[in-house]
């Protein structure tokens, strides 16, 4: 199994009918290849604890690396205590199979089991610092490849320099990741392999256009710019072909949990828009304090600099001081939450949360069909055209789940228009809230998530052409498992894939 992480399937498909990414599409001519349904649509940063459990958000309750936790008044990183979350290749690791996985994202850190697996080598979203099991595997591959730490995301517009050298690093990393992966597959034989390739999520944040960029562009650096993201697939691509070509497994499953577009995230004026509609005026009336005022005139590579100097706790309450304004939340009958591309909001409801002020039942509806109408009334100043396609309660979304009480209450889904686009966002009742930086994202995200990955499967065990339409995510875990001849678990809520039919042996059957 190889992760594209974040890569967005349009452009994969595009670029294999181009002949751009030549090893994809060696793979798909013989095989199978469909678009995978996410979660991240209504929450972006659920899809790999989808994939981890095979559920969906309202059992794992997995959305951010940050959460709110009423137990303690507070949003902080999620943990094993709080929010269990079984991984089906450490699973597959205690029953029997010889598993190697590299750079998985959103998954606690290393857990003894047949196998080894390294954590954080070169990826994002860790939930523990990384590591590896065996311990020494990390260690050792430091010494053999090189540090490969990404460096924090920088949350802001940047030169066209600083993008430049972020692709290179994403290609050196990309290339480093597969030098690690090729050896450790080479060195003896696996049931199953699963190597994350995170260079598309980050590069698909930062170059997917030029609305990241801050200053002048040259022409040289707007070309270069212009296929800057081309370059880090093709990158990509070339891994996959020599961890194919180096492992001739039975199967590969090339696949991407969700995709990429333009950046259509409101985020960044959410806290403001709902100040106004909970406190019924046109103006917010707040003045942002001393470290919120800091935080805007204070050049970003300063801040990131300071940043990375604290411990990862004192990282994570800062960054939620930052976006959400110091508020005292407990205080609120509903705040924002912290988020990257969907807005969340959460109700401060009478017995869930320890200060509740809100009663469950009718006043609860009340106040989120307030909030739903009223933030439907923002537009742009310019076009007309509202910023809020929808608001959902999660609980609708996800009627059965058991864990639903930690998600947000309300899941803002915006118009599918760049965000880059606004100059001001008005509305009639609550007044005009200027866009924080014109013709870019505050952010220096000019992409963001889409709902959608993709799955390539192929090799001599899959069956070519069978039918992926209607693929979810959540179908990725039980497939393996039939592959490797391993019965499904029974929390999982999807099913083994057409794909899984003809290859490995039945469920429960070892393997010759």
């Amino acid at each position: 199994m190889i992760a594209l992480d974040a890569a967005e399937p349009s452009l994969v498909e595009r670029w294999m009918a181009e002949g751009r990414l030549p090893n994809l599409a060696r793979i798909r001519e013989r095989g199978s290849y469909g678009r995978l349904s996410s979660s991240a649509e209504w929450m972006a940063g659920s899809p790999w604890p989808t994939f981890h459990t095979g559920t969906d958000p309202g059992e794992h309750a997995h959305y951010h690396f940050v959460q709110w936790r009423k137990e303690d008044l507070n949003i902080v990183r999620p943990s094993p205590e709080w929010l269990p979350m079984p991984t089906f290749w450490r699973e597959a690791g205690r029953s029997g199979r010889r598993v190697l996985a590299i750079d998985v994202p959103s998954a606690y850190g290393p857990q003894a089991f047949d196998g080894i697996e390294v954590y954080g080598w070169c990826n994002t979203d860790l939930l523990a610092e990384p590591a590896s099991y065996p311990p020494e595997v990390f260690a050792q591959a430091r010494r053999r490849y090189g540090s490969s730490k990404m460096p924090d995301e920088r949350y802001s517009m940047e030169r066209p320099e600083a993008l430049l050298r972020l692709r290179d690093d994403l290609i050196q990393w990309t290339d480093r990741t597969g030098e690690l992966a090729r050896d450790l597959m080479d060195a003896e034989d696996w049931d199953l392999c699963l190597v994350n390739l995170t260079a598309p999520h980050r590069g698909g944040h930062k170059l997917w256009d030029t609305t990241a960029v801050r200053g002048e562009v040259s022409s040289e650096a707007r070309r270069e710019l212009g296929h800057a993201l081309l370059d880090v697939y093709t990158a990509c691509d070339r891994v996959v072909g020599r961890l194919f070509d180096s492992a001739d497994p039975d199967a590969v499953l090339v696949f991407s949990l969700h995709g990429m577009g333009p950046n259509v995230s409101r985020v960044p004026i959410l806290s403001e828009m709902l100040d106004r509609v909970l406190a019924g005026r046109s103006e917010s009336g707040a003045s942002p304090g001393l470290l919120h005022r800091l935080r805007a005139t204070l050049p970003n590579e300063w801040r990131a600099a300071v940043k990375g100097l604290l411990p990862t706790k004192v990282q994570d309450q800062l960054t939620v001081y930052w976006r959400l304004g110091g508020k005292d939340l407990g205080a609120l009958r509903a705040f924002p939450l912290v988020a990257d591309l969907q807005g969340y909001i959460r109700i401060n409801v009478a017995g869930r949360e320890p200060e509740g002020i809100i009663e469950p039942g009718p006043e609860y509806d009340r106040l989120c069909e307030e909030l739903a109408s009223s933030l439907a009334t923002f537009v742009d100043a310019d076009s007309g055209e509202s910023i809020v396609a929808e608001v959902v309660r999660s609980h609708r979304l996800y009627p059965e789940g058991t864990r639903v009480a930690d998600l947000p209450d309300l899941i803002v889904k915006w118009a599918n228009t760049p965000a880059s686009s606004h100059r001001r966002i008005v509305s009639p009742e609550h007044g005009a809230i200027d866009w924080p930086s014109p013709g870019g994202h505050p952010d220096g995200r000019s992409g963001n998530h889409r709902g959608e990955g993709f799955l390539l499967a192929g090799g001599p065990s899959v069956p070519s052409g069978a039918p992926l339409n209607g693929a979810r995510v959540v179908d990725l875990a039980p497939t393996v498992y039939s592959m490797l001849g391993l019965p499904a678990r029974p929390e999982w809520i999807g099913s083994e894939l057409s794909i899984a039919r003809a290859s490995g042996p039945s469920p429960g059957e070892e393997q010759g």
